[in-house]
């Protein structure tokens, strides 16, 4: 990822903040599944972060990320790749024909 991918999805989910309704690329089968995963996680990772705190931690941040995919409704990685397949041509079209003959 460059930093102009970084700072573009940055600036897009401070407008995701201030217009939600115009951000929104999450259908809603997916907010309430990642609504329900995001809190388990997060309580998971949570509540066992004395036990294993790597995992503990890595859990919670997880859970966290898809807590706020739910809540929000925006995932800033399926903008990414919205923006990446927008930007690839469909086709691609030849314009000039060079023949070469065998020297041999």
């Amino acid at each position: 990822m460059t930093n102009e991918e970084l700072d573009n999805t940055i600036k897009n989910i401070k407008e995701a903040i201030k217009y939600p309704e115009l951000f929104e690329n999450v259908s809603t089968s997916e907010r309430w599944l990642s609504g329900a995963a995001g809190t388990y996680l997060l309580i998971k990772g949570i509540s066992s972060m004395f036990a294993h705190p790597i995992m503990g931690l890595s859990g919670a941040a997880v859970g966290a990320g898809l807590l706020y995919r739910g809540i929000v409704g925006y995932c800033p990685l399926k903008d990414i790749k919205a923006q990446r397949e927008s930007s690839m041509p469909e086709e691609i079209v030849v314009t000039e024909t060079y023949v070469v003959e065998d020297i041999a």
